[in-house]
């Protein structure tokens, strides 16, 4: 969003920021990765289970000290103000 003041909390509307001649935001991310097979991840869910942790839990994750990610909003907000 646009703002005109220093703190960036009063977003100018969409309207607003056009007629201002503001170019239109619209933020996109992409992420690549590798897939392993199916018989992959179920053999080690079963290796964690046989630990004593939760396959599908965050436990695993924070023992390795991996960071846990959270979206902070939906998918539908991140395309609100997108054409």
């Amino acid at each position: 969003y646009w703002s005109l003041d220093a703190s960036g909390t009063a977003r100018l509307t969409a309207e607003e920021a056009r007629e201002l001649g503001f170019p239109e935001l619209c933020l996109a991310l992409n992420m690549g990765g590798t897939r392993w097979s199916d018989k992959d991840y179920t053999g080690i869910q079963q290796f964690h289970a046989a630990k004593g942790y939760d396959p599908d839990g965050l436990d695993v994750a924070r023992e390795l000290g991996y960071p846990i990610f959270e979206l902070a909003c939906t998918k539908e907000e991140l395309h609100a103000h997108c054409e």
